[in-house]
């Protein structure tokens, strides 16, 4: 195997996110019509895509994929204002890359695509809690939430509840991977895809 990334590896990397983010957005836009669901809206929607983002990971199996995908969603948060969650999303692929190392072991892409998804949310969450909620606000008030669903949202924003999201986050995306891996082994590998 060889472990530079090649302009094939590029685009199957393109196709592949350009697919995931489509799912992302579809779950946590539909996760975020309530409150909670908000903040569980990325656990879910990397449990929903966990399939694309693996078989991509599986099919590329090199380091950069992750560190990549997490670019790229950096890039779709930071055109939306959000300089935090596009940081986190970078750090989280990078983190990701480094977990899964080699592409050898099974439970380590499930770690790191766990990682890689608490990494999303941490982006979201950590910022408010640590410089306050006016962004926030502001944010909500463009999304048209009334004064009681921020003031509700607002309760939240908690270290002890970002602990609690973000476990559910973290466990949601390995199930997710974990699912995954069962269904490329099912599916994919009999059809000789990867």
């Amino acid at each position: 195997m060889k472990n530079k990334l090649n302009g094939r590896d590029f685009i199957t990397i393109g196709i592949f996110n350009a697919i995931g983010i489509v799912i992302y957005m579809a779950v946590a836009f539909a996760m975020a019509t309530t409150v909670i669901g908000g903040f569980i809206a990325s656990g879910v929607s990397f449990m929903v895509a966990a399939t694309v983002y693996i078989l991509m990971a599986v099919k590329v199996k090199k380091k950069g994929v992750f560190t990549i995908s997490g670019t790229l969603l950096g890039l779709i948060a930071l055109s939306g204002g959000h300089l935090p969650h596009a940081v986190f999303a970078v750090i989280g692929g990078i983190i990701c890359d480094l977990i899964i190392g080699n592409y050898e072991s099974k439970g380590r892409m499930i770690i790191g695509y766990g990682t890689f998804a608490l990494a999303d949310f941490l982006g979201t969450v950590i910022p408010v809690i640590l410089f306050g909620t006016a962004s926030f606000v502001e944010r909500a008030s463009k999304w048209k939430m009334s004064e009681a669903q921020i003031n509700e949202a607002l309760s939240y924003f908690k270290v002890s509840w970002a602990v609690g999201f973000g476990l559910i986050t973290f466990v949601l995306a390995c199930i997710g991977a974990f699912g995954a891996t069962r269904i490329l082994k099912k599916h994919f590998e009999k059809a000789g895809v990867i």
